[in-house]
């Protein structure tokens, strides 16, 4: 494909492992609309956990952006994309953001100006909460682009999680055990809890991942999931990250009886829909309104400083671990997408895709 092809990227909702490319044509623009170029995004598994709630209430992920054909979506994914055509007069050619797309190479949007960026008001597009929607503004690109690509979409539920973690803790002391403890989201939870007095961290990860997470050391300690760790006899919190059904319920009866809260954050593993568990019931962690309630308390300012500093901090210490390798176009999408899917892409490298 010549960097000026027009395309589509489709996934088999029920076999994400098929994927198609298809070509497509530029869309007429209606007023007050404008077309967005993607410049780079990034897959993690994030995108897995996306199309493995797709078609699930609320989150429907695949109506984001709805394909003509049911039987495919279009992946939702996150980057940096820039103005190329434009019908508002305050966006023109040439703005750059960082926000919510579609696996595709062209997006036409509607925005609304919101306190920091725009929001995309177009008719049809359901998204679970206006954190999808908003369009964050961006300048030139310098050398954390790239991680910030991969990055920015998963780094805000480690860092909320966290928050809710270390309030659980108070001024005694909580056990949190991570699933999918490899996982980007799973290290940046262990990262931002790292040194924190009152908070154990146990991360449980699959047997081929366990001396690479051991090695970080922001973890207390690493196990694998068929070695469940003793707890203290302390509080635990459990933050379930692979969605795996049989892990949920070993966790739930190791833990108990002082599992305060299991927390389900992510499908890392796919399978099937969480377990009936009691005392506790798993809770849903919704990463967007729990941002809501932060902002409210803390105001946007002080929230956003607080958050990109921290951000900036695991940006830093990815450096150390995580390689970031580049692909091009549609195709190199699909490989990848399709490696996180099957579980063979490698926990310590990521990549990010251009045109």
């Amino acid at each position: 494909m010549t960097e000026a092809a027009r395309w589509e990227l489709l996934v088999k909702r029920d076999d994400l492992a098929v994927t198609e490319t298809r070509a497509a044509e530029a869309a007429p623009l209606g007023a007050g609309e404008v077309e967005l170029a993607f410049e780079r995004i990034g897959l993690t598994m994030n995108n897995v956990t996306y199309a493995r709630w797709g078609g699930v209430a609320p989150m429907n992920f695949w109506d984001a952006f709805p394909s003509p054909d049911p039987a495919w979506g279009r992946l939702p994914v996150w980057g940096f994309a820039r103005v190329t055509r434009s019908n508002h007069p305050g966006y023109p050619a040439g703005d750059r953001f960082f926000g919510y797309l579609p696996s595709s190479s062209h997006h036409v949007v509607r925005p609304e100006p919101a306190s920091r960026g725009f929001r995309d008001t177009t008719p049809g597009r359901h998204f679970a909460h206006p954190w999808y929607q908003t369009f964050q503004p961006a300048g030139a690109a310098d050398h954390r682009d790239d991680r910030r690509t991969l990055l920015r979409p998963v780094y805000p539920a480690a860092f909320h999680v966290a928050d809710f973690v270390t309030g659980k803790a108070g001024d005694g002391e909580v056990t949190v055990v991570i699933t999918s403890a490899s996982s980007k989201v799973g290290i940046g939870i262990a990262h931002r809890l790292r040194g924190h007095a009152n908070v154990r961290t146990i991360g449980l990860t699959a047997a081929g991942h366990s001396a690479f997470l051991a090695g970080l050391a922001v973890y207390d300690e690493v196990t694998t999931y068929d070695a469940l760790p003793a707890a203290a006899g302390g509080p635990v919190v459990c933050v379930d990250i692979a969605g795996d059904a049989d892990v949920l319920t070993a966790l739930h009866t190791a833990f108990r009886p002082h599992l305060g809260h299991l927390v389900l954050l992510g499908w890392t593993h796919g399978g099937s829909t969480p377990p009936e568990l009691t005392d506790p019931e798993p809770e849903m962690f919704f990463t967007p309104a729990v941002e809501d309630e932060a902002i409210a308390a803390e105001g946007e300012d002080a929230f956003f400083a607080r958050y990109h500093a921290a951000e900036d901090e695991y940006i830093d210490f990815t450096e150390s671990w995580l390689a970031v390798a580049t692909g091009r176009g549609p195709e190199a999408i699909a490989t990848v997408f399709r490696h996180l899917v099957d579980g063979t892409h490698a926990a310590d490298s990521s990549t990010v895709i251009t045109p």
